[in-house]
Formats: structure tokens, sequence, C-alpha cells
């Protein structure tokens, strides 16, 4: 019985697409094509970090992105304790090495960009014991992640430190569709993206910036010292993996917190793996009625192989029941 079991583990694993069906970041990869992340990231990149602040990345499709990141032409310095494996129980490896990466990475000179391997949990864990003092003020140092990573991207916007963006990491590069990887390079280069059809749930047009994260981490951000102002912002918002009465919690600890005072619109993403369909469409309903803004649903963000990426700093507009980040203006006009 114990020969079978193990030959049946071993021939799970080989089956493409089973393991990464189990993490909701990862996605079968169907494109054969090695250079198809050239030039997506902005001009100035050449040298990218990759961390892993959060969870272990444990998927060989961890591993696969940062191949696609190299057959690009980046330079890739994936940090030491990247692949640290945890202790026996825990999902993140100790936050000693996870910090030294972040810190190494952030006041290197020749990175341009840290991409995150993945997200899980382990960010808030890292943010805890964080010396903001420790970075330098790098403006133009891009950061991209999503998930666990709403906790750092929210934080970095909340002090000013380096340019946040939410979008695809590492481990999930290799099952994104192409339309997704067209769009990436679009918002990094500052051309504009969409329109997206998008469906009106309250309200009319709006405009601002953009500000995107995981529902159930925005609820931690709100309580925290790192809860961004969301004055004249388009609020973005994914869920996945949660049931719709945690969902209902983590809302109204945003509402009590006034999490959405001052906000130009607010636009729901995806919502997966959190309740039937019907469950979530209710939710969804609740939700809008209890804000004042315009409330949009149905842009391409979150845990899907169709994934957007955002960058805070893009002004977005939605007119018409479309969204359309707006060419950015270039410098000195």
């Amino acid at each position: 019985m114990n020969r079978f079991l193990i030959m049946l583990g071993s021939v799970l694993i080989l089956i493409p697409g089973l393991t990464t069906a189990q993490d909701a970041e990862l996605h079968p990869e169907k494109s054969k094509q090695e250079d198809r992340f050239t030039g997506v990231f902005p001009p100035a990149v050449k040298t990218i970090a990759c961390i892993t602040p959060a969870s272990y990345p444990a998927s060989p499709s961890h591993r696969r992105g940062l191949v696609l990141l190299k057959k690009a032409g980046y330079k890739v310095k994936v940090m030491p304790h990247a692949f640290t494996k945890p202790a026996k129980g825990e999902n993140a490896s100790p936050v000693e090495g996870r910090l030294a990466d972040f810190y190494a990475a952030w006041n290197d000179p020749e990175v341009d960009m840290i991409l995150c391997i993945r997200g899980g949990r382990g960010c808030r864990e890292l943010l805890a014991a964080l010396d903001w003092n420790k970075l330098k003020k790098r403006d133009d140092l891009y950061l991209q992640g999503y998930s666990d990573v709403t906790q750092i991207t929210a934080a970095m916007l909340a002090k000013g430190y380096g340019r946040p963006v939410a979008g695809p990491m590492s481990g999930s590069m290799s099952g994104l569709q192409q339309d997704c990887i067209n769009e990436m390079k679009a918002m990094h280069h500052g051309k504009q993206v969409g329109p997206v059809p998008v469906k009106k749930m309250k309200g009319g047009d709006c405009s601002g910036m953009a500000f995107t994260g995981l529902l159930s981490r925005l609820a931690w951000v709100a309580q925290s010292n790192y809860c961004p102002s969301m004055a004249g912002r388009i609020i973005f918002i994914e869920v996945v993996s949660s049931t719709p009465e945690k969902m209902r919690e983590d809302f109204q600890t945003l509402l009590d917190r006034k999490f959405f005072d001052g906000a130009a619109g607010v636009v729901f993403c995806h919502f997966l793996r959190s309740g039937k369909p019907a469950e979530m469409e209710a939710a969804m309903n609740e939700f809008a009625s209890k804000l004042s803004v315009p409330v949009y649903r149905g842009f391409p963000f979150g845990h899907s192989s169709k994934c957007y990426t955002v960058d805070f700093s893009r002004r977005v507009e939605i007119k018409d029941s479309k969204v359309t980040f707006l060419a950015a203006q270039p410098a000195g006009k």
C-alpha cells in the first residue's frame, strides 16, 4: 500500500496543471513562447530582484517565472532566502531571512525593480519587523505583487516609499494570458490601457488615481499604521478563498475604519473561491448599497490567469461603464 501511495503521488505531480490548481496564484502554462515577457517592464528596468516576502514558493511554476524573466533579457537577482524552506508546520521561512532580502533588494543600486515571487501569508510579519529608516528613499523603485503583497504596496503608498504596483508576480507569470502581458507592458510604458468594459452597479462616471488590493488584506491595512488615504482614488478590490460571512466582516471593517472616505469610486474585480456565484453576487450588491460613491464590477484583476496590472501612480477614469487608464504625461508637462 505504501508503495502504491508513493507511486500515485509521483504521478499526480507529473499531471500538468494539477499542482497549480491547488494554489490560487498559479495557472497552467499554455504558451510556448519563451521570450513573451521581453520589454514588458518600464524601459529603465534592466535588473530585477526577486524576493519571497510571504509563503514559501514550493511549485515548479514559481521557478519557471524566473526562467521566463531571464529569457526576456532581464538580469534577475534571486535573493538568498527566496527559496529557504520553512520549518515544519510553517508557511513562510524565518522572517529574519525575508527581511534581510527585502533590505538588500531595496538598497541595491543596481536593482531597478523588485518582483515578488508569491504571496500567501507572511507580509504582515515582515512589515512588523521592517525598519523604514534602513530603506533608501527611492521614488523610482518599482515593487510589484498582489494577494498578500497588498499589505506591502499599501504600506509603500502610505509611507511614500518607492513605486507600488499591483500585478502578477513571477510565480504567476507563466500562466498569464497574452492579453494581460500586453496590458502589463502598456501600463508600465505609460500608454493608455482600455477602455475595459465593466458593469455599473451604482452612480455615474468618476476619475482619480488607482489603488488595488485583496479585501481580506485591506481589512488589516485599514486597522494598521500603514493605511494610505483613499482620497481621490478609484479602489479596485478582489476576493479569493474567503466565505460570504468573512467577506461581509472584512467589508464592514473597511466601512467602520472609514477606508472609503474621499474615494472617487470603487470597482469589484475577481471574486473567486469564496462561495456560490449567487452568494458572491448578493455580497457585491450589498457592498455597493453601503457605498456613497460610484460602484462598478467586472474588472479583470486578481487570482486568475486573466489578471491586469495596476500602477498606483496612474490616473484612471470610468466613463460610460468603461475603465480607461489614461496615457501618462511626459515628464515636465
